[in-house]
């Protein structure tokens, strides 16, 4: 075993030599497994696993169905729920109880798949903020056996990709001050009377801070307030974090046994930030999302490599068209079912100018039976494509129109 200082580093170079099995990160009283194959990024699981995260995960997605199921889920399997002094992933709470969601039918497969994501993406955040603990590898082994009969080697993750996304979102967490170090901490007002007063360091208003105000008297977390707010985490922090600054929220802990997460780790130092290499500027494909639905965008949004991709999300397809043509995308994605202008007529309203003529238009659906294609092809649409969709889907479908 040999100590952690950069995670970071030790992943890539496990990647580098396409290694198979797992490595093994330990620190206090957790420990995380990132299973690898061939140097591909498999999945990655936490010894800090409980329901309080497993319906945050489902509830992310907008799934309701599986939530309101783990209402009859079996007493017996809470045995096996997050133990914080217990580093072992024998009979973990995850793979009794998603198993448990499949066979039921309260989770559909490729629902399953995207959860897997999402604990996997997850897991990895939280491992890679350590900076201290050992290590160890465990050469050959696979994913657990609960894994392997259902993903069917279907999930795969390029880990330098995953890795500088992580990266990223790192930076944008840090962005947001230093008070502010969990996802799982609790925001909350002190004083209600400030709520009254002008505030001139954020953007929300009084009768907004009001409503947030009442919200936050439950105790909720950054993560759990971004799923009643209908919003990512960070950009519920990234709001709130002047009034952080300024003192007039103020953060709880987070709850037990998610205090014993690591944190966020500090932004460097000017001293420490080595003056960078200027490096060639990369030319960014600009893909604009149109879709009424947050969670789509968020996915897209997530899914494309931001050194690859500027992406825009327009969630009202009204202010569509005049976004669009001030930025004179290179590829448009286009939900067809949104409220006011459906994706057909903003298809067609977009033909109608010679900017957009020879600009790639992919019309979204959540059923391939409900896509008039006689009628997308009038309107001029490229290609289109179905929801749920994977990131290497996504991917195929842009660059095969891009290219």
């Amino acid at each position: 075993m040999n100590k952690v200082f950069n995670p970071v580093e030790t992943l890539l170079n496990s990647a580098d030599l396409n290694n198979t099995g797992y490595l093994e990160f330990v620190a206090e009283s957790l420990s995380w497994r990132v299973y690898l194959q061939s140097g591909k990024l498999k999945y990655v699981e936490c010894s800090l696993q409980s329901l309080s995260q497993l319906k945050y995960y489902l509830l992310r997605q907008e799934w309701n169905a599986p939530v309101v199921a783990l209402k009859d889920l079996p007493q017996s399997y809470f045995k096996a729920e997050a133990d914080p002094e217990n580093k072992s992933f024998n009979n973990g709470f995850y793979q009794q109880v998603i198993p448990w969601l499949l066979a039921e039918k309260h989770l559909y497969h490729s629902q399953f798949l995207q959860l897997i994501e999402d604990i996997t993406q997850d897991s990895l955040e939280s491992c890679l903020w350590l900076r201290e603990g050992v290590v160890s590898w465990h050469e050959g082994e696979l994913i657990p056996s609960w894994l392997q009969a259902e993903t069917n080697d279907s999930l795969s993750f390029d880990i330098p990709d995953l890795v500088n996304f992580l990266e990223e979102r790192l930076k944008k967490w840090q962005s947001c001050g230093s008070e502010l170090t969990s996802p799982h901490q609790r925001p909350y007002f002190l004083d209600y009377r400030d709520i009254d007063k002008v505030p001139t360091w954020g953007v929300l208003s009084q009768k907004v801070l009001l409503k947030l105000a009442n919200i936050m008297r439950k105790g909720l977390s950054f993560r759990q307030l971004s799923i009643v707010l209908q919003k990512d985490e960070i950009h519920v922090a990234q709001l709130l974090s002047p009034y952080i600054e300024h003192h007039k929220i103020h953060l709880r802990n987070p709850q037990s046994p998610l205090d014993r997460l690591p944190t966020i780790p500090p932004a460097p130092s000017r001293e420490e930030v080595a003056s960078p290499v200027p490096e060639p500027e990369v030319l960014k494909h600009k893909v604009v999302c149109i879709d009424d639905s947050p969670t789509i965008l968020n996915e897209i949004q997530r899914f494309l490599d931001q050194e690859r991709f500027e992406v825009t999300a327009i969630s009202d397809p009204v202010k569509a068209s005049s976004i669009i043509f001030r930025l004179e995308p290179d590829l448009i994605l286009l939900d067809i079912t949104m409220p006011r202008i459906n994706g057909y007529k903003l298809c067609g309203l977009l033909r109608s100018s010679q900017v957009f003529d020879e600009t790639p238009i992919i019309m979204v659906t959540g059923n391939t039976g409900m896509i008039d294609k006689a009628r997308a092809k009038l309107a001029g649409a490229t290609d289109y494509f179905t929801k749920p969709f994977t990131q290497e889907s996504l991917m195929t479908i842009i660059e095969k129109h891009l290219n």
